[in-house]
């Protein structure tokens, strides 16, 4: 039996396998040994993830994967696509052994659901697929290796919405593996032979592998997968957002004290805050170029994003509904965050929804009552930032009438003669330059900072949000908790998070001050 390991929020990188089951006994060494070096490169590419094989165990090539990753320490995750006890009638005598015998040490056995080919339910939840495949076309409506690697290479989810309009970054490792019996002169057994989009592929790993290096310090652990990814996602999108923020705060103070400090070089001719002002600049270029090398606000909006899904799919879980976000989520979040969506699946592969529960309180009513709270919070910063702007305008307006009436009463702009020696006056007037010097820039800072937080748009957002669930709460209060409607506010709901999405990642952090 495998021993029950501690469920981290890190994401399983999944490979699926599949080939063919006729394998000659020559090449067995050799293909062995291109699974092994396909395996040992993702390890080391990827070296803050855990690698699992996803297989159907069929006779030849299945098997082969699976064993050899055994032998390497992964975990193999056994989808069948009818119980145990029926499939494996399908096989005798060694086959059969090893069938039994690999179930025994899987990580997770069980029979794909919906009715799917198990084939194509790999093709689906993996982020990488190893066909050990001769190349050859196959026949049309048939469930084999070549069905399974198209079906990756089209990147198809069944039934979910915008199909069409995906990104194709489904990748397929093959290994050139002759069937026994068939003309191969020419095939050179073990050949690894990349299809599809390998860039795509690696970033979406890359960005994988580093949601798996953030999550290992945070050592969160949960019951199941699901709620340790929200968990630890939750947890990251707030420490990446409180980080952006401090470089928001950074990138304002910093052309708050530039302004300043080049109106008291001007102005009061103090020079060596010449200084200064060089300071502020090699400042705003440092934070600049630390803020895109760290990325916090593309982490935080992503890791967001992923934690959004989790919740959602942890409520359709709860009501019973059989059914993955993947299968829901718009086609936009799929193309510019395609490892979010392809977490989901390896999340959720092989989970089943539970006994039918209500969901009002935990989810509808809790989210409207969370979002009416931001609403607030939100309408009283922006508020806050309002007077904080006007206050400063006035100062202002203030401080030009005074030194209109200085010039005009006291200076002699009218009658011709100064109250006061040439020196007292411009000692005054360079006062007052300052004075509304300083009071622009901190008007400056505030329309900085607040603006690059868009506060009208977060209100906006929860002002949406609040509506969607008060109308979800009287429709479930009409109808019930019908599952058609309960998935309709899955998918408004993802949809709202995919506007937001839309509108942060192209929310420029940088010098536009």
């Amino acid at each position: 039996m495998v021993t029950m390991k501690e469920v981290t929020g890190k994401i399983p990188v999944i490979v699926g396998a599949t080939g063919h089951r006729d394998l000659r006994d020559q090449d067995l060494g050799a293909l062995r040994d291109a699974v092994r070096a396909e395996f040992g490169d993702l390890m080391t590419k990827y070296p803050n993830s855990e690698l699992a094989v996803m297989t159907c165990l069929e006779e030849g090539a299945d098997q082969l994967c699976a064993e050899t990753a055994l032998d390497m320490g992964l975990e193999i995750i056994t989808v069948l696509p009818v119980p145990a006890g029926e499939y494996s009638e399908r096989f005798e005598g060694d086959a059969r052994r090893k069938l039994n015998e690999l179930m025994g040490r899987s990580s997770k056995t069980f029979v794909v659901p919906h009715e799917e080919r198990a084939g194509i339910y790999i093709a689906e939840h993996c982020h990488i697929l190893l066909a050990l495949w001769d190349g050859s076309p196959g026949e049309n409506g048939a469930c084999d290796t070549a069905a399974v690697v198209q079906a990756k290479l089209r990147n198809r989810t069944s039934g979910s919405a915008g199909e069409q309009l995906r990104k194709n970054d489904g990748v397929v490792v093959q290994i050139v593996a002759p069937r026994s019996g068939s003309d191969s002169t020419c095939m050179e057994a073990g050949k690894v032979v990349i299809h599809g989009d390998e860039a795509a592929g690696s970033r979406m790993l890359r960005d994988t592998d580093d949601y798996n290096k953030d999550c290992g310090s945070l050592g969160c652990t949960a019951d199941d997968k699901l709620s340790a990814v929200y968990m630890v996602s939750d947890r990251l999108s707030i420490v990446n957002d409180i980080k952006d923020r401090r470089v928001l705060i950074g990138l304002s103070v910093c052309a708050t004290v530039l302004a300043v400090a080049f109106l008291l070089y001007d102005e009061a001719e103090l020079h060596w805050m010449i200084v200064l002002c060089g300071l502020m600049i090699i400042s705003l270029f440092v934070i600049n170029a630390f803020t895109r090398w760290t990325g916090f606000n593309a982490r935080y909006v992503e890791y967001r994003m992923l934690a959004e899904a989790c919740r959602v799919q942890t409520y359709l879980r709860t009501a019973g509904i059989c059914r993955e976000v993947t299968e829901i989520m718009p086609w936009n979040l799929q193309i510019e965050i395609p490892w979010v969506s392809r977490a989901m699946s390896a999340v959720t592969a092989g989970e089943k929804a539970g006994n039918k529960n209500s969901v009002l309180n935990m989810w509808i009513l809790d989210q409207r009552d969370y979002h009416r709270k931001a609403l607030m919070r939100t309408e009283l910063q922006l508020r806050r930032n309002d007077r904080m702007v006007t206050a400063a305008l006035i100062i202002t307006i203030v401080t030009y009438v005074a030194a209109l009436l200085f010039e005009t009463v006291c200076c002699g702009m009218i009658s011709g003669t100064s109250m006061f020696a040439p020196e007292t006056n411009d000692a005054v007037r360079t006062g007052f330059k300052l004075c509304m010097g300083v009071f622009s820039a901190l008007t400056i800072f505030a329309n900085n900072y607040y603006g690059r937080l868009a506060l009208p748009n977060v209100i906006d957002d929860h002002r949406k949000m609040v509506m969607l669930y008060e109308e979800a709460e009287r429709e479930i209060t009409d109808k019930g908790e019908d599952e058609a409607l309960l998935l309709r506010l899955a998918e408004d709901e993802l949809c709202e998070n995919a506007n937001w999405y839309a509108y942060q990642s192209k929310h420029d952090r940088g010098l536009g001050i």
